[in-house]
């Protein structure tokens, strides 16, 4: 088959959108699918010319004018590259956002493509908790119309999650089939280590420095166990954020200095060797926003972690159900419980047999289940199935 995903940020960049699109094309190419990626961002002129100008000249007059018409020049940018690139020979459309699902009917009628809509997250709650918009202004009543008026426009519907699918379950009554994502378990793999007595438990953190993403919980749960516990512990950080500043002084402020370890925002190629240095993931995410309705839909941080051969601590929201096994491949506490994140952490850094055990059940779960192969079989299925 041929099949195009659109539109995909470039992998170099953080984040789980451009992981997925490329262990995706990755699983499809081993299975013997022509793939052809289009690029989130057009070339610097063509954005310089037909975008970012008039974008900000609109921009004066009315923002979300000025975000409609960027969305609508993307969109013939994106068409004209599917073309272009295919010549006309496509199968499959898989398209990763709602908002372009209007360039849908165009390209099946030129090409009579089956077009799918891969939903990674909540697009209307998540520009809400990035404070893109607010609930009632003009830009979030035009997000939300795109969602009630664009998943009926594909063919078939697949979510990356349980809850992201109930999520749009509240604008369609199409079927939706749950694809969790894969990932390359032979590049995420665990480091050869011995069991045995350790002076210092690394404990690794991955994200933004944000609210949503707990980093003051995981300050505080590393504060309890070389305080209250009395644990040799290092917690390194891979990430950059809003909150750095304010860790940082904390982290100041409290001496934790020979614990707390700040990386800054690794690439991803370094991110293989990041998680075979460490013991143990801690992963506080939790919900955000004014609706309190966006969280992790199916983090990546925490299945590249999982091949790697690291048990993981975090709180216990409806992605983090779904791909871990309290008790098995790690440990869920209720969102916000800093003491239970505490005192997990300490089991483990007591135990180091129970440690490996976890690890070594996270990295056979993850082969399992999470594997690029599995993910991309999963989406040839629904790819090559009757339209509802």
């Amino acid at each position: 088959m041929n099949i195009v995903l659109l539109p995909s940020p470039p992998f170099e960049e953080i984040g789980g959108v451009s992981t997925h699109i490329f262990m995706l094309s990755k699983g499809l190419g081993e299975l013997g699918h022509h793939v052809f990626v289009i690029q989130e961002y057009p070339p610097r002129w063509f954005r310089w010319f037909f975008v970012r100008i008039p974008e900000v000249l609109l921009s004066k007059v009315s923002l979300c004018f000025s975000r409609r018409y960027r969305r609508a020049v993307e969109d013939m940018y994106f068409s004209l590259e599917v073309i272009l690139k295919t010549k006309g020979k496509l199968d499959v459309l898989n398209i990763q956002n709602v908002q372009h699902a209007k360039i849908v009917k165009w390209l099946r009628c030129l090409t009579g493509c089956k077009a799918i809509l891969t939903v990674h997250g909540y697009l209307t709650y998540e520009a809400e908790s990035s404070q893109w918009c607010t609930p009632g202004d003009k830009s979030h009543q035009w997000l939300w119309s795109l969602e009630t008026q664009g998943y009926h426009q594909f063919d078939e519907i697949i979510c990356v999650g349980g809850r992201a699918g109930s999520y749009v379950r509240q604008f369609t009554a199409k079927p939706i089939t749950i694809i969790p994502n894969g990932l390359d378990t032979n590049r995420f793999r665990p480091a050869s280590r011995a069991v045995g007595l350790k002076t210092s438990i690394q404990l690794l953190f991955v994200g933004l420095l944000q609210p949503a993403k707990g980093i003051m919980d995981a300050i505080q749960a590393v504060q309890a166990l070389v305080g209250e516990y009395k644990i040799g512990v290092v917690l390194r950080i891979a990430g950059k954020g809003m909150q750095e500043q304010v860790v940082k002084q904390y982290v100041t402020e409290y001496g934790l200095e020979d614990s707390v370890v700040f990386l800054g925002a690794l690439s991803k190629g370094k991110m293989p060797d990041f998680y075979r240095s460490g013991d143990i993931l801690l992963f506080p995410s939790k919900q955000a926003g004014l609706s309190g309705k966006s969280e992790e839909s199916s983090p990546y941080a925490v299945l590249e972690a999982m091949a790697s051969g690291l048990p993981v601590v975090a709180y216990r929201t409806s992605a983090l159900q779904e791909h871990m096994q309290d008790g098995i491949t790690g440990y869920l506490v209720e969102p916000g419980d800093v003491d239970s994140l505490a005192k997990h952490l300490r089991d483990l850094c007591l135990d180091i047999k129970l440690m490996q055990k976890m690890g070594n059940a996270a990295r056979m779960y993850c082969e399992q289940n999470y594997s690029q192969t599995k993910m991309a079989e999963r989406y040839v299925n629904v790819y090559a199935r009757d339209c509802k």
